[in-house]
């Protein structure tokens, strides 16, 4: 089936968005502040798809939460934090991808530091840098990502291969260190997803 563009630019989008507004927001509320105004993202309107974006977001949330407890991650966060502009969003950028491969591992890992990253902004009171952060992020998986993501299938096809992720296509990331976190996250959320999965694939007929 071919991959409709549009719609898993929605779904990539209101994943980003998504995950950059929830951190964002508990970041503000953290420090009594006002949380950065950020773009609304477009609805969708297909119950199948706005599920699937569910399902994604709960995987963003348990590898992040996995993340958050390695010290090392967290320093790198910092590290960028003190870069203070939008120059701390392509060192992220080249963490992620530094041997410029692609998988769906590495994606989900840079929208949750995405998020991760403009926390901490807000949190420096630094909330101006956060929409930039945001902006770029979006530019950056329209014009590096998404094509990737088409010729994969679709997000829909996310699910089935982070079910199963391996990883060892994580290892020649800088990232790798991380890879003990990933895999107990995804050993646990990997069933729920391929489960997800069936659901969506072969609705129940009423």
């Amino acid at each position: 089936m071919a991959c409709e563009a549009s719609l898993d630019d929605q779904i990539g989008e209101a994943l980003l968005i998504g995950v950059v507004r929830h951190k964002v927001m508990s970041a503000a509320a953290k420090v009594h502040s006002a949380p950065p105004a950020l773009p609304e993202a477009r609805p969708i309107s297909n119950c199948q798809d706005q599920k699937l974006v569910e399902q994604l977001a709960e995987t963003i949330k348990a590898i992040g939460d996995r993340l958050n407890q390695d010290k090392s991650f967290n320093d790198m966060i910092d590290g960028l934090v003190k870069v203070a502009d939008k120059r701390s969003f392509w060192e992220l950028v080249e963490k992620v991808f530094t041997d410029g491969q692609i998988n769906w591992g590495r994606i989900i890992v840079l929208f949750y530091s995405v998020g991760k990253l403009s926390a901490k902004m807000v949190l420096a009171c630094l909330p101006t840098i956060v929409s930039d952060i945001l902006i770029l992020s979006l530019d950056y998986f329209r014009r590096n990502l998404l094509e990737w993501i088409c010729k994969m299938g679709g997000w829909m096809h996310s699910i089935p291969a982070l079910a199963c992720f391996s990883f060892e296509q994580f290892s020649s990331s800088s990232l790798s260190k991380y890879s003990s976190y990933f895999g107990a996250t995804l050993a646990f959320t990997g069933g729920l997803l391929l489960g997800g999965f069936i659901v969506l694939k072969f609705p129940r007929k009423s």
